[in-house]
């Protein structure tokens, strides 16, 4: 079990399957980012195709806040030192959407002053079902580790993104952050979510 699913166990937030099954790792790579790839996401976001996706989740993180227990695609995980969510893939959206919805997500990040620190896809066959994983760690940038205590913005940030075949399954969201004294007080998971996830 991965890092962040041992984040999740005994709660709410998982869901993961409750065994492992067998599964041959297919592909284990760094991800590279392709011109083709940079250039199809600027016209997504000239476009506005980004916008009915992120008005859908600003709407549903507003109804599981307002009930808990709200029949919504959004589910969250708060904890004093670990805050995030995820979402399942929904029509008219396709996977092209989500994978540019991660990029944008990225960029947001980066505006933020976050360096990306990994960037991974693993392919597995499971069941004779291919299920790629693709995993981004972001780092507030080293200029904050100039004086103490360290400034950790909103906290160290996971993307992940799931596929099932070629079609998403979900993305997920983690923000984790210190409480020891060598860290300034993060800033508020609240803020999180409208200044990287709903602008």
């Amino acid at each position: 079990m991965g890092i962040l699913a041992n984040l999740f166990k005994g709660n709410s937030f998982q869901y993961e399957p409750k065994a492992e099954e067998e599964a041959e790792v297919l592909i284990r790579e760094a991800i590279v980012t392709t011109k083709d790839f940079e250039n199809n996401f600027l016209v997504w976001l000239e476009k506005g195709m980004h916008k009915g996706l992120l008005d859908y989740l600003n709407e549903c993180i507003s109804e599981r806040k307002e009930n808990s227990g709200a029949e919504v695609n959004v589910y969250f995980h708060e904890s004093k030192n670990s805050n995030g969510f995820y979402f399942r893939a929904e029509s008219p959206w396709l996977t092209e959407d989500y994978h540019f919805l991660v990029r944008l997500i990225k960029k947001k990040l980066v505006a933020q002053h976050y360096v990306q620190n990994h960037a991974t896809r693993e392919v597995i066959e499971q069941k004779g079902v291919l299920k790629t994983k693709e995993e981004f760690f972001f780092k507030p940038s080293l200029k904050f580790k100039r004086e103490t205590p360290y400034q950790q913005l909103f906290g160290n940030v996971f993307v992940e993104h799931r596929i099932n075949e070629d079609k998403t399954d979900l993305i997920k969201i983690m923000v984790n952050t210190y409480t020891d004294q060598l860290y300034k007080k993060p800033y508020d998971f609240q803020d999180f979510l409208t200044e990287i996830c709903l602008i």
